[in-house]
C-alpha cells in the first residue's frame, strides 16, 4: 500500500460513525476521525508537561493518541462490548488491519513500535493513552447529555461514568479530576 493509499484509506475515518452512538440513535453520531481528534486534543490540552512515573512522555501519548484506532479504517468501530466477547479474534482481527494498513510499506519503525506499544498497553504512556481515550468518551457522553436530554439511558450514562473509576494511571485519574472541576465532565 502506498503512502498516498494509506492517506485515502485513513481519510475514510471521518465517515465511520463511533458504533456506540449510532446504537443509541444519537444524531448527528462521533465519527472515529472525530474521535481520534478529540482524544488527541484533551491530550493536548489536559495532560501534565510531566508526571510522577519518570517513563511519562507527553509527546508520546500524543502520538499514540493519532495512531490508536487507525485501524478501524479497515475493520469498522467495534464496540468495546463485543470485543470483550471473543478479545483474542477481535485483536487478531485488529493486528491484521493494522499490518495490512499502518504498519505496512514506507511506515516507519516508531509509529509501529508505538501502535504496538499501545495494543499491548505495557508501558505508562500506553496506559495513560487509553485513560485519555476513556476519558475522551465520556467527554462525548456528557456533551450529548447536554445537547439532547433524555436521549442516553441512565444505565448507559452510569456505564460511561463509571469508567472513571477504572483509570489505570494517576495522570489520568488527576486528568479527570481536572475535567470535574473544570465542568467538563
Amino acid at each position: 500500500m502506498t503512502e498516498a493509499q494509506k492517506y485515502a484509506l485513513f481519510a475514510t475515518l471521518a465517515q465511520i460513525p463511533r458504533t456506540g452512538w449510532v446504537e443509541r440513535n444519537v444524531p448527528h453520531p462521533e465519527s472515529v476521525a472525530e474521535h481520534i481528534y478529540g482524544c488527541w486534543l484533551l491530550g493536548y490540552f489536559l495532560l501534565p508537561e510531566t508526571a510522577t512515573d519518570a517513563s511519562y512522555d507527553k509527546q508520546t501519548v500524543l502520538q499514540m493518541l493519532l495512531l490508536h484506532d487507525l485501524p478501524e479504517a479497515v475493520t469498522g468501530d467495534i464496540p468495546r462490548p463485543v470485543k470483550k466477547q471473543d478479545p483474542v479474534y477481535y485483536d487478531e482481527l485488529e493486528r491484521r488491519a493494522a499490518q495490512d494498513s499502518l504498519l505496512s510499506g514506507n511506515c516507519t519503525a516508531s509509529a509501529r513500535a508505538l501502535w504496538e506499544e499501545w495494543v499491548q498497553q505495557a508501558s505508562y504512556n500506553a496506559l495513560v493513552a487509553k485513560d485519555i481515550d476513556d476519558l475522551q468518551a465520556v467527554f462525548t457522553c456528557r456533551g450529548l447529555q447536554k445537547r439532547y436530554p433524555g436521549l442516553l439511558a441512565d444505565e448507559d450514562v452510569a456505564l460511561w461514568m463509571q469508567s472513571l473509576q477504572n483509570l489505570k494511571t494517576e495522570t489520568g485519574r488527576q486528568t479527570a479530576e481536572r475535567m470535574l472541576k473544570e465542568y467538563l465532565l
